[in-house]
């Protein structure tokens, strides 16, 4: 199927407004224990707007909701973005989540690690480009 555009395809919504067209709403990820994973986020930074046993709703800056739900641990792998990357480490240090050492390089630095549900994160410094 071929896509047909009733106006010319463009990366941003109009010329007064420089941020990128698109931005993700939801991702998800599911969890043994949705609570725990749940708290685990929120302690970390994350805005919680629903919590429940069996479902949860978390928030990112800029809006992009991760939805939490009851089911098998470790399939989902986030790659999140802090404007304190030293700080988050020392957070994730502390926690019950396997953390790897800092590496630092261009065009950002990073670390990995693994959430108590199993989940790989991969947590850099802000790389953002203009107005997010």
């Amino acid at each position: 199927m071929a896509f047909t555009a009733t106006h010319p395809l463009r990366s941003t919504n109009s010329q007064d407004d420089p941020r990128p067209r698109f931005g993700i709403g939801h991702l998800t990820m599911t969890a043994n224990d949705v609570s725990g994973l749940t708290n685990f986020y929120t302690d970390l930074g994350m805005r919680q707007v629903m919590n429940s046993r069996h479902f949860a709703i978390l928030e990112l800056r800029g809006g992009t909701h991760v939805i939490v739900r009851h089911g098998p641990a470790g399939g989902t792998s986030l790659d999140l973005i802090v404007d304190d990357l030293d700080d988050v480490h020392a957070d994730l240090a502390t926690t019950a989540a396997s953390v790897s050492p800092i590496t630092r390089g261009h065009p950002h630095d990073q670390f990995q690690a693994i959430d108590p549900e199993g989940n790989h994160l991969v947590i850099s410094s802000n790389h953002a480009q203009g107005v997010v």
